[in-house]
C-alpha cells in the first residue's frame, strides 16, 4: 500500500514553542499516513514552504489563534484573540497553492476559517457579540455539546459519520465560505460549521478531540488521505 503523507500546518503558542494538539498527529497516523509537521517559522521563505506540497498528499490546516481581519479585507475590532500574522502568511499562502494544484484540504476550526479567509470569504469576528452564545466550551472539548446538521450526501454528512453532536470551542465562525466553497453544516442557530468543494472539507468541531468518545470522528482524515 502508498503511503500518503500529510502536511499539518501548526501553530506557534506559547511564544518560544511551536505547537500543535497531539489530537491531529494521532488522527493522521491513525487512518495510515504520515504527519509532516509545517511551522510558520520567522522570515520564513514562502518557496520553501511552498516546497512541501510537492511531497504530500494532504494538508491539514490545524486549530489556534484568529486569523487576521486583514486576509479577508476587514478591520481588526476588540474581540481579536491572538492574531499571528507569520502564520497567517505561511498558512494561506499554502492554502491557495494546494487548492491551485488539486492537493485535498481539510480545515479544523481554525482551519476551516483560514480556508474562507484565504479563498474569498470571510469570517463572523465575534460570536457572542453576533448573538450567538454557547460555542466557547472549552471545558467540555471531549465531548460532545451541541448538535450539527448537513446536507445529505455532502462531505459534512460523511465528517460526521453519523454521529451529529459535536464539541465547540470557537468565538469566530465562517460567515460567507467565499466563491468556490459552500456551506454544508450548521448548528441549530445558524452558524456553519461546515463548508466544502472539490478536494476541500472545512469543520468548526474539533474531530481530533472527540477520537477518544467516538471514532467514528476519524472520518474526516480518512477522508483526506482518500480523497
Amino acid at each position: 500500500m502508498t503511503t500518503r503523507n500529510v502536511a499539518v500546518l501548526i501553530g506557534r503558542q506559547p511564544v518560544e514553542r511551536y505547537s500543535v494538539h497531539r489530537g491531529y498527529v494521532d488522527a493522521v497516523w491513525a487512518v495510515d499516513a504520515v504527519p509532516l509537521l509545517v511551522p510558520a517559522g520567522p522570515g520564513a521563505d514562502i518557496e520553501r514552504c511552498l516546497a512541501v506540497l510537492n511531497r504530500v498528499d494532504g494538508v491539514l490546516a490545524t486549530g489556534g489563534g484568529d486569523v487576521d481581519p486583514s486576509v479577508y479585507g476587514a478591520r481588526a475590532g476588540d474581540r481579536i484573540m491572538e492574531v499571528d500574522p507569520e502564520r497567517d502568511r505561511v498558512e494561506v499562502a499554502i492554502m491557495r497553492a494546494a487548492r491551485r494544484r488539486g492537493i485535498p484540504v481539510l480545515g479544523i476550526c481554525r482551519g476551516i476559517q483560514l480556508m474562507a479567509a484565504s479563498l474569498g470569504g470571510a469570517l463572523v469576528e465575534d460570536l457572542p457579540t453576533a448573538g450567538h452564545d454557547g460555542h466557547w466550551e472549552e471545558e467540555k472539548q471531549y465531548q460532545p455539546v451541541h448538535a450539527v446538521e448537513a446536507d445529505t450526501a455532502s462531505l459534512a454528512s460523511m465528517a460526521l459519520a453519523g454521529a451529529f453532536e459535536v464539541n465547540s470551542i470557537h468565538h469566530q465562525a465562517v460567515g460567507d465560505p467565499g466563491p468556490d466553497l459552500r456551506a454544508s453544516a450548521w448548528s441549530a442557530d445558524g452558524v456553519i460549521e461546515a463548508i466544502e468543494g472539490a478536494g476541500a472539507l472545512g469543520v468548526q468541531w474539533h474531530p481530533e478531540r472527540l477520537l477518544e468518545f467516538d471514532r467514528r470522528h476519524l472520518a474526516p482524515f480518512r477522508w483526506l488521505v482518500s480523497a
